[in-house]
């Protein structure tokens, strides 16, 4: 499966957790925590839980790596197994609370070719709202160039 197919199966698979209608803007929550680990905890993962769901009803695991630890920004990354085998990186960077970017990479080779490394990255709003930041992603995804 290419990349470009891979992006479009998890592209696919958020569409459907953004139309499940997530939970309600809570309008005394439009200021962004101090601390990361809330902003992660609350909103990022919870955002993150839901797509890997509908991912999952698709034969494709979303999973945190949970060795990973970014003491910086706190920021966490996955590893999603595509149903056909493949591997693909998601990886979230920034410098909290100015810039949250999403990094979508595959960097394992084929046999037959010297490197089949693919990348994309795309910035997200750091916000509370988690159906913003789901049409973020969904937006980012659509428009991501492979």
């Amino acid at each position: 499966m290419t990349f470009t197919a891979q992006i479009d199966d998890i592209t696919t698979a958020l569409r459907h957790t953004r139309s499940r209608l997530l939970a309600p803007v809570d309008p005394f929550q439009n200021q962004i925590p101090r601390d990361p680990a809330i902003f992660v905890e609350d909103t990022l993962y919870y955002v993150m839980d839901e797509w890997a769901e509908d991912l999952r009803s698709q034969g494709t695991v979303l999973e945190e790596d949970t060795t990973w630890s970014d003491n910086v920004s706190g920021y966490p990354r996955y590893v999603l197994r595509m149903a056909g085998g493949n591997l693909v990186q998601l990886h979230f960077t920034g410098e909290y609370p100015r810039s949250l970017f999403l990094n979508i990479s595959k960097g394992f080779r084929n046999g037959q070719q010297f490197s089949d490394a693919r990348h994309v990255q795309f910035e997200l709003p750091i916000t509370t709202d988690a159906n913003a930041l789901l049409a973020s992603l969904l937006e980012g995804l659509k428009s991501a160039n492979v």
